[in-house]
């Protein structure tokens, strides 16, 4: 089991359904080789930048053209890194990748299709194929997160009757968060798990945002914002009830 504070539910309330509660992800890294030139002069030269520009935009093109639209799908190019002077061609750039999934097969599809586009755009280029650009699978990759049903349901019946039916949510994903939790309850290694997330934001500001205030910040924005003793209090609790509940002996175990 672990929770997780959550930036866009109310504080006082506790997300907890099963299924998929988080999707896979993948950093994967591209380094395109190019050759240095004079900016002036840009025949002489293989432009990293240029190519980096091709492939970002080509990416684009895996989850509206190659995955149906009934999967949902996330390539998102997080960093561009090249160069070091206006008139100065450079011999490399650097692409950082995040990619998000729910299901294994659109996956590999896309894990599939980024180093595809990243060669052939190379070759399209006229790089040799020992210059073709490298794409890396970082080691910053994690499954999809699903909740086992059986035990879901358990647990909700148990925070229903330590907290109130009104504390349980079901909102819907808005987003494809990720979390490394999934190794501990991928599906071969027969362990159900279960992964919750705590409200964070006071109602105040989501009801100051309803009526045209500042929108309710999320996760990692630098405007993120909890409130911490009524957040940290009620995910405790609702851990230590869940644990103790799990801890009963069953009818087998009694002597």
């Amino acid at each position: 089991m672990a929770f997780h504070v959550d930036a866009e539910s109310p504080t006082g309330t506790i997300v907890a359904d099963p299924g998929i509660v988080g999707s896979s992800s993948d950093s994967i890294d591209i380094t395109i080789h190019g050759v240095g030139a004079h900016g002036a002069y840009p025949h002489q030269g293989k432009d990293p930048i240029v190519m980096g520009a091709e492939i970002v935009l080509a990416l684009q093109t895996l989850v509206s053209r190659e995955i149906s639209p009934l999967s949902p799908g996330v390539v998102t190019v997080g960093a561009f890194h090249a160069g070091s002077k206006h008139n100065i061609i450079s011999d490399r750039a650097d692409l950082q990748l995040t990619v998000r999934t729910d299901d294994e097969a659109v996956r590999k599809v896309l894990l599939d299709g980024i180093k595809r586009i990243a060669q052939n755009v190379g070759r399209m280029n006229g790089l040799p194929e020992d210059k073709l650009p490298e794409v890396k699978l970082s080691v910053e990759s994690t499954p999809v997160t699903l909740n086992d049903a059986a035990l879901t349901a358990r647990l909700r019946t148990v925070f229903a009757q330590a907290f109130g039916t009104a504390v349980l949510k079901s909102p819907p994903r808005t987003g494809m968060g990720a979390e490394d939790f999934a190794y501990f309850v991928q599906p071969e290694l027969g362990v159900p798990g279960f992964y919750f997330n705590v409200g964070g934001t006071p109602q105040p500001a989501f009801d100051a945002a309803k009526a045209g205030g500042p929108p309710v910040s999320g996760h990692h924005s630098p405007l993120f914002k909890i409130d911490p003793e009524p957040s940290v209090r009620l995910g405790t609790e609702a851990m230590t009830v869940a644990v103790l509940d799990l801890l009963k002996p069953t009818a087998a175990a009694k002597p």
